[in-house]
């Protein structure tokens, strides 16, 4: 049973989750203003490159590559992600598709991108999708990953739904070396293995006091890796 825990977070991907997402993005809040600046150095899109936005959602993130000129394509397997994305974002590309089945052709793709998804992927599904994205990516194309760290204080309360609720459809969360084995184990190069602290303001200054020497302070994990 929960005991302390303020807020509870979507079972699954409804009109009011697309709602709260398409919100945060266009808002600019601060947790999307920390997860563009932690994926921006990480992707590091350039005019003509083809990226690929694994589990789109509204779009957030297919947008602001493209906004460099490179051509961005975001994939989802929630039809009612592609229809928000499709809507705010009309001259955008977007596809309903499985991660562990892209749509596209071999080697058609630079730079994929998996922001804020691999936690809802459970074992065979995150190895199908790497398996793909060895298809779809160039040789020495990368994919650059933003996830929640398991070992971090605030996704250890929520694990036991303590003061902050646990988001069921975290099915995969992962550390760092759970995710670098994965990706080794299917065949990519590891080119960064970082993290980033919160944007709470106090817990900020601890994380980067100590999150160089624990986990516990390391908010999410960045990670990019070469096919």
């Amino acid at each position: 049973m929960p005991r302390l825990a303020l807020q509870r977070a979507p079972s699954e991907y409804d009109d009011a989750f697309m709602d709260k997402m398409a919100g945060a993005y266009l808002e600019q809040t601060r947790w999307t203003k920390l997860r563009l600046s932690a994926l921006l150095p990480l992707v590091e899109p350039h005019p003509g490159d083809r990226i690929l936005d694994l589990g789109c959602a509204a779009g957030a993130l297919t947008h602001f590559f493209s906004q460099y000129g490179a051509t961005v394509t975001g994939v989802d397997s929630e039809p009612k992600a592609v229809e928000r994305a499709r809507s705010l974002f009309p001259d955008l590309q977007f596809e309903q598709a499985d991660v562990a089945g892209l749509p596209q052709a071999d080697h058609s793709i630079d730079k994929a991108v998996a922001g804020d998804l691999v936690e809802h992927l459970d074992e065979p599904t995150l190895n199908a999708m790497l398996r793909e994205l060895r298809r779809v990516l160039v040789p020495g194309g990368t994919l650059s990953i933003y996830t929640p760290n398991p070992r971090h204080l605030i996704e250890r309360l929520k694990a036991h739904d303590f003061v902050l609720a646990q988001n069921p459809t975290h099915i995969g969360l992962r550390t760092s070396d759970q995710l670098v084995a994965a990706l080794e184990r299917n065949g990519f190069k590891i080119d960064r293995v970082g993290w980033t602290p919160s944007f709470f303001p106090v817990l900020r200054t601890v994380e980067r006091l100590l999150g160089r020497f624990s986990q516990t302070f390391r908010y999410r994990l960045c990670i990019r890796a070469s096919s």
